[in-house]
């Protein structure tokens, strides 16, 4: 009986929205609060999970949850409000018209860019999945899938060139089942189907079904992407504007507030992948405030690796209540990219270095033979080099700077 209704408040919906054009991102309005949600069924935990986020059901069990950062909702006024509010976003996923028709494996190395994609029965996700955001924040993803979705194990979907996992949508017509070690970005929807995720599974998103069971097992499951607080609440803090740039070295994050209401402090948040989060450090907030706000951090650390760094903040009120903020890269902030060339190579010992990004850090250039010995080098940067009176061999150049060291093998012949 309660399937029937639920059929039919999705057919009433339907018929009321507009069609959706491509760009416009579905409004969860207080279901995005949920990290795990169904209208309908149980919500269960084995094993040692960690949950950032609100867990709820509208009508259901929930059990064997320990860490939980966020509220945990059953059949209150929060999960009949986001039980409205899901079956709106549904009906939202469910209208827009596909850009791009898809074949059943989503993956396997395979880049796509912003658009509708659409699978017409059940759908699966193996090994690598890129979804490139053309430097454009804003990029829209959608993948409506007509049947059951399943992932394989240790399936990755990454987020590059500045995509978002506030635009990515999954909306399944069954359920959803991913395997241990599955990666997942966005918000998934299933409906009529059950939703569970195995033993190792990150998902950076949420997990919502609008009939049916939600199981993870020793999880890691984060809704970064932020929400809309229930009818009649009020905002704690009003986050007008957030944004990140770089400083040579290192990473100023600014942000900005209209209005504060109990607002003990931020924590910034940092991440190499956007899914393990280290505290860099606390500011304090203004506690009460209806004026403008500025606030602004930078982060001293040099990071080596390539990519982006992400920055997140959690705002936290004097009772204990937090929420996160949206997600903010920098592309590749502490890192100067220092390459370098040598020619000719090979030679008769005699080359030129040419080194692009960050010469006036380089304090040596040093040059070892195969037995690691210095055979040639000075303080500071050279260009210029004569190892005619050395052996014919390989030979390994080291241009050493405050935090790396640039090596480039040479080969002299004679």
């Amino acid at each position: 009986m309660k399937k029937n209704l639920l059929k039919s408040g999705i057919a009433i919906i339907l018929f009321s929205l507009p069609i959706m054009t491509f760009g416009q991102v579905p409004d969860l309005g207080t279901a995005g609060c949920f990290a795990l949600y169904t209208v309908t069924g149980a919500v269960s935990n084995t094993g040692i999970s960690t949950i950032t986020g609100d867990v709820g059901t509208n009508t259901g069990a929930i059990t064997g949850f320990g860490t939980v950062h966020g509220a945990i909702h059953n059949t209150d006024s929060h999960t009949a409000q986001s039980s409205i509010d899901l079956l709106k976003a549904y009906a939202q996923l469910n209208a827009m018209i596909p850009t791009s028709p898809h074949i059943p494996v989503l993956g396997n190395g395979e880049t796509l860019y912003a658009g509708v994609y659409y699978i017409a029965a059940a759908g699966s996700a193996l090994t690598d999945l890129y979804l490139d955001g053309q430097g454009d924040s804003s990029a829209l993803f959608i993948f409506q899938i007509g049947g059951a979705f399943t992932t394989g194990a240790s399936t990755v979907v990454h987020l590059i060139n500045g995509a978002q996992v506030s635009n990515v949508f999954w909306k399944v017509e069954g359920a959803i089942s991913m395997a241990a070690g599955t990666e997942m970005k966005g918000t998934m929807i299933a409906n009529n189907g059950a939703i569970g995720m195995g033993d190792g599974g990150l998902m950076d998103g949420r997990m919502l079904s609008t009939t049916g069971a939600i199981s993870v097992y020793g999880v890691q499951s984060s809704n970064t992407i932020g929400c809309t607080p229930m009818p009649g609440e009020s905002l704690p803090v009003e986050l007008t504007s957030i944004s990140v740039e770089c400083l040579k070295t290192k990473t100023l994050l600014r942000w900005s507030t209209a209005s504060e209401i109990n607002n003990s402090y931020f924590t910034v948040e940092s991440s190499a992948d956007a899914i393990a989060w280290e505290k860099k450090d606390i500011v304090r907030g203004a506690g009460n405030s209806n004026t403008t706000l500025n606030y602004s951090y930078t982060d001293p650390s040099h990071y080596e690796e390539s990519g982006h760094r992400y920055y997140r903040l959690k705002q936290t009120d004097f009772d204990g209540q937090f929420k996160y903020s949206p997600i903010q890269s920098a592309d590749n902030c502490g890192s100067v990219n220092t390459t370098i060339r040598v020619y000719p190579n090979p030679s008769d010992g005699k080359f030129t270095l040419t080194l692009k990004g960050g010469s006036d850090e380089v304090f040596s250039t040093d040059i070892y033979n195969m037995m690691s010995e210095r055979v040639d080098g000075s303080i500071g940067f050279q260009s210029t080099f004569d190892l005619s009176a050395m052996m014919p061999g390989v030979y390994f150049i080291q241009v050493h700077q405050s935090s790396k060291t640039v090596m480039q093998k040479i080969v002299v012949q004679k």
